[in-house]
Parts: structure tokens; C-alpha cells; sequence
């Protein structure tokens, strides 16, 4: 049988260059090889080949075969090649054991598999992976795509119940993000709930508890039953602190309706007042597209231009040419935006300025390009980049799943307003414009800042509230400031004589003796009941509290960390902190799983059941996060 490779080919390296004198112990020579340390009677004949005529370089080995080779200069005398007799020794010396074959565990790694790489079911049928897994093993039993497909839903039972089990375990409340979805395959609609909170350990913890099908209408009263439905299956009416949406009409009626039923089964803080979190993501996009629709001639103009140039490999080509020939400071390709999606036309918007010698060059060498922009539309579209860099990092800051954002929602709300009042007196005509629009649709949106956001900012001791104080006079008038000073506070000692009461209701005299006196609740209200009765000007431990120095910060602050280590001396702070920071400021975990939706169900599995649908996205969710399909989370 012909040999796979010409002899001369080393599939691990480079090739053999035999005219090498002088080559470093475990590279490529004209060398007798030794195994272990024994000289192999067998050398390669000197043979020339018109691929190593070149000078020699010094290459090494990466095979793993080559640990057991130390090369010498010894030629063999008859000059013969023979197969290397003391390597297969040692091969039969030193036996690979594979560990015993289990079809059982076949099956449940291939699932697992499949719900990773969201493979469709039928892949076990595939003759060519069959072949593969028999030359892998021959006692491999070949399954059916209903076999596997029972082996799927054995995966997410169980699965299901340890969620199940470690959500009635955690100590905190849940925070839940919920929204909606349509197919674009099958136009199936889909509702997705999500649950976030602190465990025991302090980790945080994000899970897609259901991704269903939802039938229409979804009108606000129908969101609302099919919610609540969901949320009694899991048995976590009676631990939902919060539910972030986003602003539609029908969430607004969905979470209003939502409040009384949980309320009525356990009491919310703040008698429900604070269980509304509207998506800080989805309301910052409604506040930029509308400022981009001042500039939205300059802006579809661009996006004309990089799609005519994107259309065809052609204009492409000519493109890069003009980049080259204008010397840019441009790599890589034109980014085409979403319109719904302002990060993405600022991205765009970045991209193209990049290369806006080459636009220049490219209007003249293209008689059909309609879409050059004059010099006055480029400083536009310069000005708004550098106007909106701000809001776009700020975005992406608010849409992490992997670290609490609630303690993030308080200083870059005010950072955003500042830009606004900063962009009224811009010496750029659009840039005054785009400002006073957005501005407009803040106050409609964020007038009222969060109140259990702005709350949890405080309880981090990276703010309190002289900070906050000092935020707000930057903005508002003294008045002003003082009453919502007052509002935030009075809604934290409401939500902390929340936590008190279920503290006493659970916990025992032994517990509450090993909180720190200075924070004891018992001492606190005491205190501040008497000094409100009196009238007293002295600092209340509420006021001790909210006014404690400030954590010093740094790059590597870890907020999870600080609060584990500061359990035992701000207890009560401690259990609502977890309750809090649980909260999520956006519905980017929803928006996740209807990325998991859509890579599952694709135009060529457009039939699979929607049972089918939610197991695989929700299973993926469960073993591998938010990232499933190659990356794990």
C-alpha cells in the first residue's frame, strides 16, 4: 500500500532538510533517532528533495511522539530504512488504556452535545458520524433521533428539578426580567422569564426558568395570567422582589396586575412600589433615536453609502483600493447598522469616519455612487461620534449578565443628564438640537429617578448619600435636591423596617445578638423614633449609616467580595444588598435567550415542537449559560 505521506513530509513540522550538519538535539537533521535513550538501528537514507534545497533552520518538534527520540549523528552502515522497532516496543510496553465503554453516557454526552451546538436531533442518523463512532469503538449502539431526543428531555427533567431545588434553597428574593419574542421562521411568538439573585456564596446567579410558547393576543392581561403562571409552576410567588421590563404599554399593565397577585401572597417591600424596573437599555435607545433623528439625513446618507459599497465583491474591492491609495487609518470592513439599533449606527458611524478619505476617493473613481457626503455632513457625523461615545459605553456597561449592574444605574444616570445640559451649549448647531430632544425624552422617561435603583446605590458604601447630594446640585436647584434627598431616604428606612420585620419573623434571639450594636435594628429605630419625637438635630444610625465613608475604589474592585466580607458587620445591610443587587437595569437576558431561540430554531428546524424548543434553549441555558453554542458563559 502506497504511503499517506511522502516520506520527506513531517505532518508535525516542517520538511526533513537531510543536507543539515549541525542541528540542535530535538530538531530535524540527518540523524540516527534513539528511543528512550537506546539507539534505534534504523536511519533514513540521504535523499534529496527539490523542497529542501533551502538553507536550514532550526524547527522543533511538536509531536508528542518526539519525547521519546534523542538524535545522534550514527549512520547506519548498510544504509537501509527500517520501521522503528524499539518505538513499537515501547508502545507495546507501555499499553494507552481507554477507559471502559458506557452506552448510557454515550447518550448523554451526544445530548448534551446537541444542546450545546444546537445540532438537530437527526445528526445520530448521519451514516458518516455512525462510521466514525464504530471506528471510534465498535461497541457502539447506534440510536435513533427519538431515542436521543428522550435522552434530551431526561437531561432537562433533571436538570429542572436541581434548579427547582436550589431556587427554594436561596435565602434572598428573586429578581425577575421578562419580554417577548417573535420567530421569524415559524412567526411563532415566544415569552421568556428570567430569575436572577445572590446565593448563599455570594454568587451571582442569572437562569432562563422558562422560554414558552406564548399564542396570541398578547394584550397586558394576557402577559399578566401566562407570567403568573410561570411563576407558580416554579413556586416563587411568595420571593419575587423585582420585574424589569421594557416600556411597552401592555408590560405596564402586565406588572401593575402582577403586583396585587404577589403581593397578596407575600408582602412586597414597599407595599410593590418598587417592583417595577423599566429596562435602562431599552429606554436609553428611545432617548438616542430620537436625537439621531435630527441629524437622520446625514446618518442615511452614510448608511446608503456602505451599503451600495458592501452590495457587490466589485465595489468592495475598489473600496479597499481607495482605502490604500488614500492612506487611511482604516482596517478591517464597513459595519452595517440596524436602524432599531442606535449602538450599531454609532458603530457605523465610527467605522465609515474612519474612512472618510477613501469615501472622497471612491465618489470620483464611481460614477453610480449617489451617496458622497459634503464636508459640512462630515463634521456632523464627527460631532455626533464623539457626542454619543458616552451613552454607547454606558450601554455597555448596563447590558452585563456576569456582575450586578444595579449599583451601576444611579452615577451614570446623572452622567447622561449632565451630557444633555452639557449638549445645549455645544457650538455645534445639531449637536444643541439632538440635545434638546433627548433631553425632552429623559424627563419623560427618567424625570423620577429609580427609586430602588437609586437605593441600591446607596447600600455600597462606593456612594452615600453627601455624594449623591453633591450629584444633584450640579443639576438641580436646592429644593429640588432636598426632596428627592428625602424621598430616597425615606424609602430605604421603609425597605429596611421591611427587611427588620422579616428578619424577626425568622430569625432567632441568638442571630440577632451578633449584629453589631451601632447597626442593630432594634437600636436603630429606637433611636430614630425617639430623635423624630423630640425633634433632635443629632445624627440618627440611619443617617450613620448613609453618611459611613466611602470604600476606596480601584480597577479590581469586586462588589460581591466587599459585601461577603462585610457580613458580619452590616447584617441586616447584607440581606438587602443580596435582595437588591439581584435586580437586573436591563431585559439583556431575555434578549440572550431569544438569541438561543434563534440559532435554534433556523429555517431548517423550522417544524420542532415549541416543548422541544423551550427544552433545548433552557437545558443550554442550565449547563452552559447565556454563550451556549461554542462558548461557555
Amino acid at each position: 500500500m502506497e504511503e499517506a505521506y511522502d516520506r520527506d513530509f513531517d505532518p508535525d513540522g516542517h520538511p526533513v532538510n537531510e543536507d543539515d550538519d549541525e542541528v540542535e538535539i530535538g530538531t530535524v537533521g540527518s540523524r540516527t533517532p534513539t528511543v528512550d535513550g537506546a539507539t534505534v538501528d534504523a536511519s533514513q537514507p540521504a535523499r534529496k528533495n527539490q523542497r529542501t534545497q533551502k538553507a536550514a533552520t532550526t524547527v522543533k518538534r511538536r509531536s508528542w511522539v518526539w519525547e521519546h527520540f534523542n538524535f545522534t549523528t550514527d549512520v547506519d552502515e548498510d544504509g537501509k530504512e527500517k520501521k522503528c522497532v524499539a518505538y513499537k516496543k515501547h508502545l507495546a510496553d507501555n499499553p494507552v488504556l481507554a477507559p471502559k465503554f458506557d452506552q448510557k453516557t454515550y447518550c448523554r454526552m451526544f445530548a448534551e452535545a446537541i444542546m450545546f451546538h444546537s445540532y438537530p436531533f437527526n445528526i445520530v442518523e448521519h451514516v458518516k458520524l455512525r462510521e466514525l463512532h464504530s471506528y471510534l469503538n465498535p461497541n457502539v449502539i447506534h440510536i435513533s433521533r427519538n431515542t436521543i431526543l428522550a435522552y434530551c428531555w431526561k437531561e432537562h427533567d433533571r436538570l429542572k428539578l436541581r434548579m427547582r431545588d436550589s431556587l427554594s434553597q436561596v435565602s434572598s428574593r428573586i429578581c425577575f426580567t421578562s419580554d417577548c419574542w417573535s420567530s421569524k421562521v415559524t412567526s411563532r411568538g415566544y415569552l421568556s422569564l428570567t430569575a436572577h439573585y445572590i446565593d448563599n456564596n455570594w454568587i451571582l446567579r442569572s437562569h432562563i426558568l422558562n422560554f414558552k410558547y406564548f399564542p396570541p393576543p398578547h394584550k397586558g392581561q394576557d402577559i399578566y395570567r401566562f407570567v403568573q403562571e410561570l411563576i407558580r409552576d416554579w413556586n416563587l410567588e411568595g420571593k419575587a422582589f423585582s420585574m424589569t421590563c421594557d416600556n411597552a404599554s401592555s408590560m405596564d399593565v402586565m406588572v401593575s396586575c402582577l403586583k396585587t397577585d404577589l403581593h397578596f401572597c407575600s408582602a412586597l417591600p414597599c407595599g410593590g412600589s418598587l417592583l417595577y424596573v423599566r429596562c435602562c437599555a431599552h429606554m436609553l435607545n428611545l432617548i438616542v433615536q430620537s436625537g439621531l433623528s435630527v441629524v437622520g439625513e446625514s446618518v442615511v446618507k452614510l448608511r446608503g453609502a456602505c451599503r451600495y459599497i458592501d452590495g457587490s465583491d466589485h465595489r468592495l474591492t475598489k473600496f479597499h483600493e481607495c482605502v490604500r491609495a488614500s492612506g487611511a487609518n482604516f482596517k478591517g470592513s464597513l459595519i452595517l447598522d440596524c436602524p432599531t439599533c442606535w449602538n450599531s449606527t454609532y458603530l457605523m458611524l465610527k467605522k465609515a469616519f474612519q474612512a472618510k478619505p477613501a469615501f472622497d476617493i471612491f465618489a470620483m473613481r464611481d460614477s453610480n455612487f449617489d451617496f458622497n457626503l459634503s464636508l459640512e455632513e462630515w463634521k456632523v457625523v464627527e460631532f455626533v461620534c464623539g457626542f454619543l461615545e458616552p451613552f454607547y459605553n454606558i450601554t455597555c456597561l448596563f447590558s452585563g449578565c456576569e456582575y450586578p449592574t444595579a449599583n451601576l444605574y444611579f452615577n451614570n444616570i446623572i452622567a447622561i443628564e449632565k451630557l444633555l445640559l452639557l449638549g445645549h451649549e455645544h457650538e455645534v448647531k445639531c449637536i444643541r438640537d439632538m440635545s434638546s430632544v433627548m433631553m425632552e425624552n429623559f424627563e419623560k422617561y427618567w424625570s423620577d429617578y429609580s427609586l430602588l435603583l437609586s437605593i441600591a446605590s446607596c447600600l455600597i458604601h462606593v456612594i452615600n448619600l453627601p455624594l449623591v447630594r453633591n450629584n444633584w446640585s450640579h443639576l438641580y436647584v436646592d429644593a429640588k435636591v432636598d426632596a428627592r434627598i428625602t424621598k430616597v431616604k425615606d424609602a430605604f428606612i421603609e425597605l429596611y423596617k421591611f427587611c427588620d420585620s422579616a428578619a424577626t419573623s425568622t430569625s432567632s434571639n441568638s442571630v440577632s445578638s451578633r449584629v453589631s450594636p451601632q447597626f442593630s435594628m432594634s437600636a436603630m429605630w429606637e433611636t430614630f423614633e425617639s430623635n423624630n419625637a423630640s425633634g433632635s438635630d443629632a445624627l440618627t444610625v440611619v443617617d450613620a449609616y448613609l453618611n459611613a465613608p466611602l470604600v476606596p475604589r480601584s480597577p479590581d474592585f469586586d462588589i460581591l467580595k466587599y459585601w461577603q466580607s462585610s457580613s458580619s458587620t452590616y447584617s441586616y445591610s447584607c440581606s438587602l444588598w443580596r435582595k437588591m443587587f439581584g435586580s437586573s437595569i436591563t431585559s439583556v437576558a431575555s434578549e440572550s435567550s431569544f438569541s438561543m431561540g434563534s440559532r435554534t430554531l433556523t429555517k431548517y428546524r423550522a417544524l420542532l415542537l415549541p416543548k422541544n424548543v423551550e427544552a433545548i434553549v433552557t437545558t443550554q441555558n442550565w449547563l452552559f449559560g447565556y454563550k451556549g453554542g461554542g462558548v461557555k458563559c
